[in-house]
């Protein structure tokens, strides 16, 4: 583990673990004195199916709404803290794989905090499909939060 981390990604959705890893992370980016970046991935692949083809657009547009209120609510949050390089990101996809490129196509990250679960796995006791598949893929460290 490093002595310092310098820059943190912590990828979200609207769980109850999701929130949980963000605080955390904020806890250690203050701690670090590092960035903060917030991945939103709307799950795009969810609504692949030939019955909800016609109304794609307007789940999707519901989806990435509802990631922006979220992204919103969180830098209100960090605003009042002492971290000063924090971005959020939007993006579509697999979250597992869409989590996992982001840091290898960012090499500054050198930490990842993520919940143990999702929200599309509340039923979970163990460490969802998403955390487990970042765990092994990751280029750099992850802490699971709980």
């Amino acid at each position: 583990m490093p002595s310092r981390y310098t820059h943190i990604l912590v990828p979200v959705d609207s769980s109850a673990a999701a929130q949980a890893a963000f605080v955390e992370a904020v806890n250690i980016a203050q701690r670090h004195q590092a960035g903060l970046t917030v991945l939103y991935v709307v799950d795009d692949g969810a609504y692949h199916t030939p019955a909800l083809d016609p109304v794609l657009t307007k789940l999707l547009d519901s989806e990435a709404a509802h990631a922006q209120s979220a992204m919103d609510d969180r830098q209100a949050f960090v605003k009042t803290t002492t971290i000063t390089d924090f971005k959020t990101e939007i993006t579509y996809g697999s979250p597992k794989r869409a989590i996992e490129e982001y840091a290898k196509t960012h090499p500054d990250i050198d930490l990842i905090v993520l919940g143990a679960t999702g929200k599309d796995s509340p039923h979970r006791v163990a460490v969802g499909s998403t955390t487990s598949y970042v765990v092994d893929h990751a280029p750099c460290n992850v802490i699971v939060v709980r």
